[in-house]
């Protein structure tokens, strides 16, 4: 995956985002509460084309869990800020994650703010600061082959979805969240 690639396809997501966040469409999410380590996140996800979209609250933590991700990704955050972590290890097992010597950047990141990681041994830890955030992430294919396993990281956690009043609660602060910004089609 070349740098730039996810990026370009956040913004074509982005482009069709306010017609699947149109009030019928909830039924077409699926959702779940991952409380397993701090940050909790809430998550709504659905499939669109080649990507998946995730739609994310994430919360106050204390401590945030650096994690790598199983495929490469890009990410708008749509309201609130958070510190992030970012690293490297080509070993990507948790106690490595965790050491502070494979950290290798931090930043604050605002509501607006998008990156991407598109390398497979790439982590990062995200800690929303003063209240929840909410981001919208958009991912390909997974690694092929995978470059970790992922039960290391909450894939045997049994996951429980958000409650119906949980996910339609979501479902409206994204879409109120992503319309106090101008979409990347109403740019041109």
């Amino acid at each position: 995956m070349k740098p730039g690639e996810m990026l370009e396809g956040l913004h074509q997501v982005e482009a069709v985002l306010p017609e699947l966040l149109a009030n019928q469409q909830l039924d077409s999410w699926e959702s779940l509460d991952i409380d397993y380590e701090p940050p909790r996140v809430e998550r709504l996800w659905r499939q669109h084309g080649d990507f998946r979209i995730y739609l994310h609250r994430i919360h106050p933590c204390a401590q945030a869990l650096y994690h790598p991700h199983p495929w490469p990704s890009a990410i708008r955050i749509l309201s609130g800020e958070y510190e992030m972590g970012l690293g490297f290890s080509e070993e990507l097992l948790p106690q490595n994650l965790m050491a502070a010597d494979r950290e290798v950047a931090r930043a604050t990141l605002v509501a607006g703010a998008s990156y991407e990681m598109v390398h497979p041994f790439g982590w990062h830890a995200v800690k929303p600061l003063k209240r929840p955030s909410l981001s919208l992430m958009v991912t390909a294919k997974p690694w092929d082959p995978p470059v970790f396993k992922h039960d290391d990281f909450g894939k045997n956690v049994q996951h429980h979805p958000l409650t119906p009043e949980g996910k339609s609660q979501l479902f409206q602060d994204c879409r109120r969240a992503c319309g106090h910004w101008r979409w990347p089609a109403e740019r041109q």
